[in-house]
């Protein structure tokens, strides 16, 4: 599925470009489309896979230094509730932020092709609970799900932005890298059957390199 994205966002890209081309043959455009230094834009993923806005629940902002050098900062939280029974219920919180800067290329009037890197940093807490133990840093007894953890990674990353009007554009990004996870130990706490006795799993460490596709298209604003 992210392979039919790719390959949808590189036609549309291609099309906007050819577009963008011929318009500039028939009709010169004067007008300024893209952002210029001390610009702001903001933006939200569109899944095109669901229909839906928020894709991972991130939001990006970013801070044009220069017309072709932009700081970004991406953010996203979450927080989750859920209550099987009168007394047990699982809950989980996250929280990440992903720091980075662009390189603009000169593309066309309208096209603002990419390279750059971020630097993105998370936490997730999580908790299980019944009347007869307490589980934190899962939400399963004797299990990894939801494992608490903090993880720092380092990408790299190319995009375009696609100026449909002035101060409105959509995008799409791809890219690569390494994160570090350390997962939190994992203690569950008796209140019943061996009451004030606990157990624990203890965490560990994990590196992973990956390549990554957005799952849609970016759509956002200049201020």
């Amino acid at each position: 599925m992210k392979l039919k994205l790719l390959a949808l966002s590189c036609c549309l890209a291609a099309a906007f470009t050819a577009q963008a081309q011929t318009a500039e043959v028939v009709q010169p455009e004067n007008k300024t489309y893209k952002p210029t230094a001390g610009d702001i834009t903001t933006e939200v993923s569109v899944n095109l896979e669901y229909g839906t806005f928020l894709n991972g629940g991130q939001l990006r902002v970013r801070k044009f230094t220069a017309e072709n050098k932009a700081l970004r900062l991406g953010t996203s939280l979450d927080y989750t509730y859920s209550k099987m029974e009168a007394e047990v219920y699982s809950s989980t919180f996250g929280i990440s932020l992903a720091p980075g800067i662009e390189r603009h290329f000169g593309g066309t009037n309208r096209l603002s092709p990419y390279i750059g890197v971020e630097l993105p940093i998370g936490f997730r807490t999580s908790k299980y609970e019944t009347d007869h133990f307490t589980v934190k840093g899962s939400t399963a007894y004797n299990s990894l799900a939801d494992q608490a953890n903090f993880n720092i990674g380092l990408n790299g990353l190319a995009g375009v932005d696609y100026y449909f009007a002035p101060r409105f554009y959509v995008g799409f990004e791809v890219g690569a890298g390494v994160r570090y996870n350390k997962y939190n130990d994992i203690e569950t706490t008796f209140k019943r059957d061996f009451p004030n006795s606990s157990q624990e799993q203890e965490g560990y460490h994990s590196i992973r390199f990956y390549p990554f596709a957005n799952g849609g298209l970016r759509v956002g604003f200049v201020f």
